[in-house]
């Protein structure tokens, strides 16, 4: 027979009341639970897995710093009517099953942006946790927009 220490008693009930009650732990990314996840991604990933890369950025913004090589630039300007305008700009390109990307500062503007969308396309939507801020400070060095 083996006897547990209260410890050991207690990380275990955790974790079969976790497991019951349908709660994951992530070691990569955060999946909302609302149709899209937020996670960081590098630019070799993004572009590895042949992703549609969007920047929701002011076009301010993109002159600023730069944007994503080959990305699409379509400004998030509020939930209200950007699925719309984000399909009539990308429709063509919303391959089914090929994953959505999308990118802003520092993540908080793609999560409210993901959850329009989702709602509204049948494709995977990953938001950039971090943002382009996060990227450069990774080495990534973007490219003027055109």
């Amino acid at each position: 027979m083996t006897v547990l220490s209260k410890r050991s008693f207690l990380l275990l009930g955790g974790a079969a009341v976790a497991a019951v009650a349908g709660v994951g732990y992530a070691t990569s990314g955060t999946q909302t639970g609302a149709g899209f996840e937020h996670r960081f991604l590098t630019v070799d990933d993004m572009q590895a897995a042949g992703a549609l890369i969007v920047d929701i950025r002011t076009p301010q913004e993109w002159r600023d710093t730069g944007v994503i090589d080959g990305a699409k630039l379509v400004t998030f300007r509020g939930e209200a009517g950007f699925a719309d305008t984000f399909t009539a700009a990308l429709g063509d390109e919303l391959d089914a099953g090929r994953n959505v990307v999308l990118i802003c500062r520092s993540g908080n503007r793609t999560q409210a942006a993901a959850r329009a969308l989702s709602a509204r396309i049948s494709n995977p939507v990953i938001s950039v946790e971090g943002g382009m801020r996060k990227l450069m400070a990774s080495g990534y060095r973007p490219v003027p927009p055109t």
